[in-house]
């Protein structure tokens, strides 16, 4: 008799989402809606859908040579300007902001956890929650013996729950089951505290006495392209942005891990600025003129020359980030790939056709996947602005955690 009460108390969010990489940053005021579940044959589906209501995206500086106290001084310069520029009277008081970080802002590890004994026990929540806890304990003592001074205090953004064994076999957490053994596998991601505090700072000058919640991109994509292709298990999601380039390898929908290295689109104009004794500025407008053939004559075998060297150099950088792997495995050969709109297509081509790296995947080729927005669309609708891949990736995972919370 009381349910139209309860129906009435179920309202839309409002959430910012802050999507904070190495080459830019952008930002969303995105509505999440009541219901809980996202019928894709309905034909009312938008309103299941979360909904970016407006957004925005600011480059960060292009420097010649990046430090990373200038690459974060200039990081916090373009935050504020994007949280000034999606503030309005939609967003005044959201209930919730979410910063999704990218290399290099965090580091994560995949961790194995496990526990096995020769007569069947019931597992237990607290059990759960103690070997969680001892790996968290685990994770931060080496960071801090890796990374430790006063500046680098961590701070635990994430450790989520990607899959769960009970003797040997694939299952939900089973939570009051008998079993001889356990396994689960964790992303934990951390961050120095004095850089989200910094964070914070910055948002707090927009949106005061609002708790800032932070994940990564790594495990938001993984979250996204899983629900998207349900019938790929294994994968590379490859997110290139300024500085680094993201590598996070799924194999049997399992995110087995996650690496980086230092190559993205800022030290390959960098590489070609060098290479032709050119001005930083000058090379973006060449870069366009190379994608799309138009070069004058005179200069097309230099500047071709130029970017088979920046190629060489990316495809080495990535086949030694990949065997610097501990543990050795057949290579999917989907690869899935987040990068600024300019570059999207060079990188693809790279990966297509190097020889070089087609020795490292069974069958010698990549199905290379551009995400590239439009086709999440039947996962997160758009009311303003353009179709964002990193902002919508992002909406997607975040109402998938706040569904698993209710």
């Amino acid at each position: 008799m009381l349910g139209f009460l309860n129906n009435s108390s179920k309202k839309d969010k409002i959430i910012v989402v802050f999507d904070i990489g190495s080459g830019s940053v952008g930002g969303a005021i995105v509505k999440i809606p009541a219901q809980a579940t996202n019928p894709l044959g309905s034909s009312d589906r938008d309103k299941y859908l979360p909904s970016i209501i407006k957004s925005a995206r600011v480059d960060i500086k292009l420097c010649k040579n990046v430090e990373i106290d200038k690459l974060l001084e200039e990081m916090l310069k373009s935050l504020k300007v994007v949280a000034d520029n999606i503030h309005g009277s939609k967003a005044d008081n959201p209930s919730q902001i979410f910063c999704v970080l990218s290399s290099p802002w965090y580091i994560s590890e995949n961790r194995l956890v496990k526990t096995e004994h020769d007569k069947p026990f019931i597992f237990t929540q607290r059990l759960a929650d103690d070997l969680l806890s001892e790996e968290i304990s685990s994770f931060t003592t080496l960071y801090q013996h890796t990374y430790g001074s006063t500046d680098s205090i961590p701070e635990i953004i994430e450790n989520h729950i990607t899959t769960v064994s009970a003797n040997g076999y694939p299952c939900a957490l089973p939570i009051g089951v008998s079993t001889n053994s356990i396994e689960m596998n964790m992303i934990i991601s951390v961050v120095p505290k004095l850089f989200l505090d910094k964070i914070r700072k910055v948002i707090s000058n927009t949106w005061s006495h609002k708790s800032v919640y932070f994940s990564s991109f790594a495990l938001s994509s993984y979250m996204a392209v899983k629900d998207l292709y349900i019938n790929s298990d294994s994968y590379i999601l490859l997110d290139i942005s300024g500085e680094i380039t993201d590598v996070s390898i799924i194999s049997k929908g399992v995110f087995k891990t996650s690496l980086s290295f230092p190559f993205g689109k800022n030290k390959l104009f960098n590489h070609i600025t060098n290479a032709l004794k050119i001005e930083l500025r000058d090379v973006k407008e060449l870069f366009n003129l190379y994608m799309k053939n138009t070069l004058l004559e005179k200069d097309k075998e230099k500047v071709i020359q130029a970017f088979n060297a920046a190629e060489k150099s990316w495809s080495t950088s990535f086949k030694e980030c990949v065997g610097s792997l501990r543990y050795t495995f057949i290579l999917p050969e989907t690869v899935f790939l987040t990068a600024d709109e300019d570059i999207k297509l060079w990188f693809k081509d790279v990966i297509s056709r190097e020889e070089y790296l087609q020795s490292m995947v069974a069958g010698n080729k990549w199905k290379v996947i551009t995400l590239d927005g439009p086709e999440f669309l039947n996962m997160c609708s758009i009311e303003d602005g353009p179709c964002d891949p990193f902002l919508m990736i992002e909406s997607i995972a975040i109402m998938r955690k706040l569904q698993k919370q209710k």
